[in-house]
């Protein structure tokens, strides 16, 4: 996960990334090093229509990948709210008496989240722009034959990301691209005098539906990571993708 240093910082004009410095480097030049933002990622769900592949499987895997990638980046404490049950049977087995005192855990000592993070597939289209071609020649018997073909699958993820403090939605952003799957064949024919031969190759490079929306959930990440931790220019960055991409979704209509 890339990290951004403002020059800004360097000035002192605005907190460093965590891990841009080190905490002692930050502390010589008067500046206390941002602490990890507090998040809880709650399970992605699907609002998309006739996603086969779309299982609870999916969803739980898709949410752990969030929580995994967004922890990679040494920016943030993940709350672990699926587990809660877990905890609570641990207190309640210490207020029997059942776990030693030192060791058990306590009321009151869970950490809260600052942000839930909730996420959606709200589109998932294959097909939606398709390529084919192919060629070949036959000179005298001898011959060949080349064809390939191109797929494009379309994914889009609705992310919100809500105060748990007030309430409000304090970011949201729709992410969307395009997977590609190419698939290339060759065959080679021919015969002389009474012998003929024929050989044939093939490949394909097929991108998975799951792939093709962890790869998305990979940028869900970094947005969150920008907006949330590092907060300098790459929010631009994002300001200027999200433009790009309510054009091109404008651009389908004519008005």
């Amino acid at each position: 996960m890339r990290r951004f240093v403002s020059s800004l910082a360097f000035a002192g004009l605005m907190p460093v990334a965590l891990g841009a410095q080190s905490p002692a480097l930050a502390q010589v030049r008067g500046v206390a090093p941002r602490q990890p933002v507090t998040v809880a990622v709650k399970e992605i769900t699907n609002n998309a229509s006739g996603v086969w592949w779309w299982s609870p499987r999916v969803s739980k895997q898709l949410t752990d990948m969030l929580s995994n990638e967004l922890k990679s980046t040494g920016n943030f404490t993940l709350v672990e709210r699926a587990g809660v049950k877990q905890v609570l049977d641990e207190q309640e087995l210490a207020e029997l008496g059942i776990t030693r005192q030192s060791t058990a855990p306590k009321r009151g000592m869970m950490t809260g989240a600052k942000y839930y993070v909730l996420g959606a597939v709200s589109d998932y289209q294959q097909g939606t722009e398709t390529k084919s071609g192919g060629g070949g020649f036959n000179i005298m018997g001898f011959g060949q034959r080349k064809s390939s073909s191109e797929s494009k699958a379309y994914v889009a993820l609705d992310v919100r990301v809500v105060d748990t403090t007030t309430g409000e939605i304090a970011y949201s952003r729709t992410i969307e691209g395009k997977a590609t799957s190419k698939s290339q064949s060759k065959s080679t024919s021919g015969g002389m005098y009474g012998i003929s031969f024929s050989d044939s190759q093939s490949s394909s490079n097929k991108v998975p539906a799951s792939k093709a929306v962890r790869a998305a959930m990979i940028e869900v990440s970094e947005y969150l990571n920008c907006v949330l931790y590092l907060r300098n220019s790459c929010i631009a960055d994002y300001d200027r993708k999200e433009q790009r991409r309510r054009e091109a979704t404008k651009d389908v209509l004519e008005f």
